[in-house]
């Protein structure tokens, strides 16, 4: 049995329970993380409105997986430039 087999035991219904969670949890991020790092959380938004099309059958779990990765490197990205383009100052003259 594969790490994580158990899961499969789950009822969907807790997966979906736990990925609203997340949105949630990312739209408490966007309201309290402040400029410049909100518009950042809103890609891991996102990235649970894709596991949840999953689970609606939109898309298959591959797909869903490789959309949230790739807004999660996206999501990186940001951050560090964000914060790199916060704490340059400028020389004192």
């Amino acid at each position: 049995m594969p790490v994580g087999g158990f899961l499969d035991s789950f009822p969907s219904l807790v997966f979906v329970a736990a990925h609203v969670l997340f949105l949630l949890v990312g739209v408490w991020a966007v309201r309290t993380a402040g400029l410049p790092f909100a518009s950042a959380f809103w890609l891991y938004i996102l990235s649970q409105i894709g596991f949840l099309a999953v689970f609606g059958g939109i898309m298959t779990l591959k797909m869903g997986v490789l959309l949230e990765q790739t807004l999660m490197l996206i999501f990186v990205v940001m951050l560090v430039r964000r914060r790199a383009g916060a704490s340059v100052s400028l020389p004192r003259t």
